[in-house]
């Protein structure tokens, strides 16, 4: 089933990294969308969907809103034609659909078209993390009463005592404030005052992706208990009315539970970060603006770190000649950041 989630999300990627436009895959199963979320260290079951048709899809694009590829919920419609839109296009579809209970408190208001994913996952480490952005046709008008609102709520053993219940992890960083529309961004119409803004990103002069701002890309950190299950509620709904559509886009592979202790030394948005050719059988190739590793580590699915990979620091390539055919996952590491990429050998 990876080899799907593969397919899906590089078989338009060039030897250089880049499409040629943002491409719109529908979801074809549960199981394909767990393969596509499921990251490193942790295994994920129970997935479900409750949406609006058409609000939900996997994507691959070169979008500054993007992170490359990944899943994106909306309280719209999504499809190639939509996503491909300038940011002068009014995004805007009433899908009469239910809002969520969850969101209406954290919004503080009423909520329409929600579309939420639930599933279990089982960290094998301390922690679970995850790669988000939020993007709205909200933006940048209507910061001051319109409050349109995701979560990603999580219920398990606290590590510190007691439970999380349904408690929210997409967060501006360094704060309990949800991430939303009123708490990043730069005031109505970009006329300040800020509100989180350095997470915020005007987009409303772009030609090739829809929405007109968008966060930068942000990481959600739970403290877990490893072997414990846990359960996630991940979802996005309109607030106030049914229009003007947003978005999250949910990174490829990117809940994944940590190796090691400092997640602070985790990156997985330095620059372009691209990994190729995938799939590999001989060596690969990196490329990460502004990022050059000095070591690099291998490790099997599941968790076996494998001995004698050598990193060619000059060619910035990985020798994996012989290794068997699967999916691993490399560690490129310097002195301040390390990159986790997952590839597939045959």
């Amino acid at each position: 089933m990876r080899k799907i989630c593969f397919f899906i999300v590089f078989s338009l990627v060039t030897i250089g990294g880049t499409f040629s436009q943002t491409t719109i895959n529908p979801i074809i199963s549960n199981s394909v969308l767990t393969s596509c979320l499921q990251g490193f260290g942790l295994t994920i079951s129970n997935m479900s969907i409750t949406a609006a048709p058409g609000s939900l899809a996997f994507f691959s694009s070169t979008s500054p809103i993007s992170f490359g590829s990944g899943i994106i919920m909306s309280t719209g419609k999504v499809d190639s034609l939509i996503m491909n839109s300038p940011a002068s296009d009014f995004i805007s579809y009433d899908q009469s659909y239910n809002g969520d209970l969850d969101l209406d408190v954290i919004s503080g208001g009423t909520t329409y078209d929600a579309c939420t994913i639930e599933f279990d996952c089982i960290p094998a480490n301390a922690n679970l993390l995850f790669d988000f952005a939020f993007a709205s046709e909200e933006y940048p008008e209507f910061t001051g009463g319109i409050n349109d609102v995701f979560a990603i709520l999580v219920t398990g053993m606290n590590p510190s005592g007691g439970n999380y219940i349904n408690q929210n992890f997409a967060l501006v960083p360094g704060t309990s404030i949800p991430v939303s529309i009123m708490n990043i961004n730069n005031g109505q119409s970009n006329t300040g005052p800020c509100m989180n803004c350095s997470y915020y990103v005007d987009n409303s002069a772009d030609t090739t992706s829809p929405f007109d701002g968008y966060t930068t890309g942000l990481q959600g950190l739970v403290n877990v208990i490893s072997g414990q299950t846990y359960h996630f509620k991940i979802t996005i709904a309109d607030n106030a009315d049914a229009i003007y559509d947003s978005g999250v886009l949910l990174k490829t592979y990117s809940f994944r539970s940590a190796l090691i202790t400092d997640t602070k030394t985790i990156s997985n948005s330095i620059g372009n970060v691209t990994v190729y050719p995938i799939p590999s059988n001989d060596k690969i190739y990196y490329y990460a603006d502004g990022f050059k590793a000095s070591k690099v580590e291998l490790y099997t699915i599941d968790g076996k770190k494998l001995e004698n990979i050598k990193l060619d620091l000059l060619n910035s390539s990985i020798d994996i000649k012989g290794l068997a055919e699967g999916i691993y996952f490399i560690h490129l590491s310097n002195d301040q950041n390390k990159i986790v990429k997952k590839v597939l050998i045959n």
